[in-house]
This record gives C-alpha cells, structure tokens and sequence, in this order.
C-alpha cells in the first residue's frame, strides 16, 4: 500500500492524474468550480494553496478555452485528490478564497465529490 500511495503523490506531483485504483485506498476526489481566476498566475497561486493543504496529494487545474486557443479562465475548475482523514472539502475550498489577491477575488464551489 505504502509504494503505491508512493505513486500517486509522485504522480501529483508530475501534475499527472491518479489512477482510478488509487481512490479506493482512503482517498477522495472533488472537482471545484473556481470564480475569479483571470491568468496564468492565478491559476500557480491557486495550485499552490490546494497543494499545501494537508492531506492533498494531487492537484489539477483545467480551464475552458475561447475560439480554440485562448484560455477562458471563467470555467476554471480544480481536481483534487485529498485524504479526508486529514482535509475536508470545506478546508481545501478555504484553501483557494485565501489565495485571492486585490486584482483576483477567488469564489469557490464544489461541483461533484467521489
């Protein structure tokens, strides 16, 4: 068990997704709905504070695309991947309200949990 989660922190951190089999060993995925993001930077910022939440093991940011190559930063979304022994989604959605700055205020919900 212990190489395995070995693994998928490992692939977190690459920013690959966890294989399927990895939920089923005490792990919990929710994909959040993230309001406010408008560039690049703010989707580093927001990675970086799911990521340091404890019990985060992966964390991954996609966001919609305008005319097929421009980034629309409205639809951002955040897949993470926790152990809810120690994180709840109330923390990880704490997590990234926190990150907002003066030019990007972040709202968050949660759109599914598995």
């Amino acid at each position: 068990m212990w190489r395995q989660l070995g693994l998928a922190v490992l692939i977190g951190v690459m920013g690959l997704a966890v294989p399927s089999g990895f939920a089923g060993q005490g792990l919990q995925r929710v994909t959040l709905h993230i309001e406010g993001m408008t560039c690049g930077a703010c989707v580093k910022d927001v990675k970086a504070a799911l990521a340091k939440v404890p019990g985060v093991s992966t964390v991954e940011i996609t966001v919609g695309k305008k005319w097929g190559f421009l980034s629309d930063y409205a639809d951002a979304r955040a897949l993470v991947t926790y152990d809810p022994d120690k994180a709840g989604v109330e923390a990880l959605v704490k997590a990234v309200e926190a990150a907002s700055s003066p030019l990007s205020a972040y709202k968050t919900r949660v759109l599914q949990e598995r």
